[in-house]
This record gives C-alpha cells, sequence and structure tokens, in this order.
C-alpha cells in the first residue's frame, strides 16, 4: 500500500511556485485534462482559502478574466484580476456579491469544499454532502449554459444521488482522481460540462 509522504515531490514543487499547498496541482491537472478554461474566462472559486486555487485560476483567465473567491476564512490574493470574499457561501448577500463583483455570468464554477472533519466518518460524508449540494445549487443561478464545474466529493452513502443531481443539472459528468490527491484518500472530483438551465426555475 502506497504511504503519504508529507513532503513529497508535489509539496516542493508548490513551495516552488510559492503556493500554499499541493491543492493547487489537483486543479491545474483538471483544467489541462478536461480544457475547463480559456483567456478572458469569469470564475467564481467556492471554498478558495488558502488561496491556492486562485492562483492557478488567475494565470488560466490571464488579465481579461476574472475570478471572485469564496469563504469563510480569509485567502490570499496576489493577482489584479482575483476578488476574494470572506463569508458563507449560505449568505444571500455574500452570493449577491460575488455575483455582482463578476459582472456577469460563470464561465466556469470551482468547489474545494470541505467540512472541518471530526474522524467519523458517516458525519464527516454527511456535511460534506450537504456543502456539494450548496455548491450546486448557488451554480445553478450563477453558471452560463453550456458552462462547467468542478466540485470535490468524497465517497459516502449520498454519493450516487449527488452524482445524479449533477447529472440532471450537466450534459457530462466525469468523475476523477488527480494525481496530486493523497494516497489513501476518499476525495473524487466531479468535472461536469454542459450546464443546462432549469427551463421551469422554481417561483420564490
Amino acid at each position: 500500500m502506497a504511504r503519504y509522504q508529507p513532503h513529497d515531490a508535489y509539496y516542493w514543487r508548490a513551495r516552488e511556485r510559492g503556493l500554499p499547498s499541493r491543492a493547487a496541482f489537483k486543479l491545474d491537472e483538471l483544467l489541462a485534462r478536461h480544457r475547463l478554461i480559456r483567456s478572458g474566462a469569469r470564475v467564481i472559486d467556492l471554498g478558495c482559502a488558502p488561496g491556492g486555487w486562485l492562483a492557478v485560476l488567475a494565470e488560466a483567465v490571464g488579465a481579461r478574466g476574472r475570478v471572485i473567491g469564496i469563504d469563510l476564512a480569509p485567502s490570499r490574493v496576489a493577482s489584479p484580476n482575483v476578488i476574494a470574499l470572506t463569508g458563507d457561501l449560505n449568505d444571500p448577500a455574500i452570493r449577491a456579491e460575488a455575483l455582482a463583483r463578476l459582472a456577469g455570468q460563470a464561465d466556469l464554477i470551482t468547489s474545494d469544499l470541505s467540512p472541518k472533519l471530526t474522524g467519523i466518518a458517516d458525519r464527516d460524508q454527511a456535511r460534506s454532502a450537504e456543502l456539494l449540494y450548496v455548491a450546486l445549487e448557488f451554480a445553478r443561478t450563477a453558471l452560463r449554459p453550456g458552462g462547467a464545474m468542478v466540485a470535490k466529493a468524497f465517497m459516502g452513502a449520498a454519493f450516487d444521488e449527488i452524482a445524479a443531481e449533477f447529472r440532471r443539472a450537466f450534459a457530462r459528468v466525469e468523475l476523477t482522481r488527480p494525481r496530486a490527491s493523497r494516497p489513501g484518500s476518499a476525495e473524487i472530483y466531479l468535472v461536469a460540462t454542459g450546464f443546462k438551465p432549469d427551463p421551469h426555475p422554481a417561483q420564490a
């Protein structure tokens, strides 16, 4: 069985590039493999702290693009085309500010949302599923038709139901595990493309 080495090649590559963690390489790989982004794109990154994904996205969209991050914790921002909002995604005010700062519909939404783990598998998986539903619900209001989403998930009892929800909202959904994931990790990423807006949205 592979053993996780805390100071492996991804750790050192992150340090060399000034990135806060190895997590940035997961997104880097997914963006390249699935061709999810282009120069000038608009992106919202959910669960953006400490800022590794923001750095990757800022480079990918270029100077003409825009990246908005949302997290309960502050994020390090080192690019003029990135705005990091500190707040709760469940807060309507934070959602409204993110969309206003984006100045248009998102081409891509990324989600690295994760609960504070308790070590109790059922509880952690349930909380992770809840966050994933929140991310998908927000994406339904923020993505342009045909847009894409990348979201971290954990295998568990609710996973099949979550995957089915994504398949209802997108034309294509793939499950993948980036090479930079820690050996033995239960995380998996949903890569969803071809967003299909609900033709009959619920009335408030």
